[in-house]
């Protein structure tokens, strides 16, 4: 009988710890790692109109692919000052109604993730619309914007 009690006890830690684990103690969906700073770094620089700093998040081969600075990266020119195309460029396609992103959770497989962001706009049908921000860690151990992909439709909750 004492062998079975000890079991049943065992069960029940079990059982309560799942149960406390999915209250909120600790579950950050996943924006408390480094990848998930560099998404909340993007969604706050874009909220804030802050074009450079969000240029500054997004990897060379992603500003290469959308040409979205002059040259063939964006590396410092004779003076030391970098290329503006990258933030010229957000500047010139956000006018309009404001879009404010909102990082809802990011998930992390090694080297690479995905953040889950939300963008309302009253431009947009339904007001809101959800988009997938991929990130890769760089060699110097930082994390990178390398693609933002919006989901066809509005967001769901």
């Amino acid at each position: 009988m004492r062998r079975t009690t000890g079991i049943g006890l065992a069960a029940l830690a079990v059982a309560c710890g799942g149960l406390f684990a999915g209250c909120g103690g600790g579950d950050d969906n996943g924006t408390d790692t480094a990848a998930g700073r560099a998404a909340q770094q993007y969604v706050d620089a874009y909220n804030a109109r802050d074009f450079n700093k969000v240029c500054s998040l997004l990897s060379k081969s992603y500003k290469a692919e959308r040409e979205l600075v002059p040259g063939s990266a964006d590396e410092p020119d004779e003076e030391g000052e970098l290329e503006t195309g990258c933030a010229e460029y957000f500047k010139e396609h956000t006018g309009g109604a404001t879009t404010t992103l909102t990082l809802v959770d990011v998930q992390n497989r090694g080297s690479v993730a995905s953040a889950h962001v939300r963008s309302e706009s009253s431009d947009t049908p339904g007001g809101e619309a959800d988009e997938t921000i991929g990130l890769a860690r760089q060699r110097d151990g930082s994390w990178k914007v390398t693609d933002i992909t919006a989901y066809s439709g509005s967001a769901s909750s």
